[in-house]
């Protein structure tokens, strides 16, 4: 995510930054699913209707979604020129947390990595890591759950920011989407998550 695009994200959630959580824990078995159907961006991200899809501008982002009624946005992303030969595990083995903290900070003040692992895409495995500001230009303390893959050339990115009063209710929400995104454009629905954990 460049600044600006964290710029645009942070002006449109701000806009909800003071609503309540309700809503959060909805029911996720309606769905809408959307698809990039051409070759040079396929994808396929589900997502419980909850969220509205909306557009933020900019030509990387695949889909803004946020939710109505909470400090709550995911992005995704793709851009191309990834890595030959990259895998989750391997982006986790050498993952840069003092880099992803110092691109970060100037938007996000104060932000750190407090956790890092890897996820699952629809389409495979995903280098996942998570981020907190306690001083963000939203004035309120965000949550930042980011996954990314690789896959055909391209990076494939989600980033969803939240506000970290409500990350235990609405981190659901944002593990479906997570779970549910697929770097191919033939993603079925739907992957619980909870299950995937066992």
């Amino acid at each position: 995510m460049t600044k600006l695009e964290l710029k645009r994200a942070a002006a449109v959630l701000l806009a909800c930054a003071t609503l309540g959580t309700q809503g959060l824990a909805q029911d996720q078995t309606q769905v809408v699913i959307d698809r990039g159907l051409t070759e040079d961006l396929p994808y396929t991200a589900i997502y419980p209707n909850v969220l509205r899809s909306v557009d933020d501008g900019s030509p990387a982002t695949i889909l803004t979604l946020q939710h109505p009624e909470a400090p709550l946005q995911c992005d995704a992303f793709a851009v191309d020129g990834a890595e030959a030969g990259w895998t989750a595990e391997a982006a986790l083995s050498k993952l840069d947390v003092p880099g992803i903290e110092a691109t970060w900070t100037p938007d996000f003040p104060g932000f750190k990595v407090v956790a890092q692992g890897v996820t699952q895409f629809a389409s495979g495995p995903a280098l996942l890591y998570e981020g907190e500001s306690d001083n963000s230009p939203l004035g309120i303390p965000l949550r930042i759950v980011h996954a990314e893959a690789v896959d055909a050339g391209r990076t494939y990115a989600i980033e969803c920011l939240m506000e970290k009063s409500i990350a235990t209710d609405a981190r659901p929400l944002v593990d479906f989407v997570i779970a549910n995104f697929s770097t191919r454009s033939d993603g079925q629905c739907c992957i619980n998550p909870a299950d995937e954990r066992g």
